[in-house]
């Protein structure tokens, strides 16, 4: 079984979260991608959301690893997760197909989320009451 490692950025404001959606997949997800050749992980999210979200991290710190598999079910995806605080308003870049912010008030369910995300990260930030 092949493992895949993806560092994603958890980006809150107004007690929302910010969620992508990539022109390859139908679902929404945290913005992120897989680490290069030789890049940590916060190189990775640095150039990611630059990127596409045209954003500059100015706080980083380590949520947590959540595990999914890919719609095959072939593929293990490590997913490595910081909360991230971006300078400005983050902007669609064209390897953006759309941004939502979602929170409990705006259920989760209104819009297709990725489900590690859905299921383990959303929980949590409303648990730490982080979101709404």
């Amino acid at each position: 079984m092949s493992i895949l490692v993806r560092c994603a950025a958890i980006i809150i404001q107004n007690r929302s979260l910010l969620l992508v959606r990539k022109p390859d997949s139908p679902l929404f997800m945290l913005p992120g991608d897989q680490p290069a050749a030789g890049e940590d992980h916060l190189s990775c999210l640095r150039r990611e959301l630059y990127e596409t979200l045209r954003g500059e991290i100015q706080t980083f710190r380590p949520f947590g690893l959540f595990f999914s598999r890919d719609a095959q079910g072939s593929l293990t995806i490590e997913n490595h997760v910081y909360q991230v605080g971006l300078s400005g308003q983050p902007a669609l870049d064209i390897n953006i197909l759309a941004m939502a912010w979602v929170n409990h008030r705006q259920p989760p369910c209104e819009i297709p989320i990725g489900p590690v995300y859905r299921d383990n990260v959303m929980p949590l930030l409303y648990q730490q009451e982080l979101i709404d």
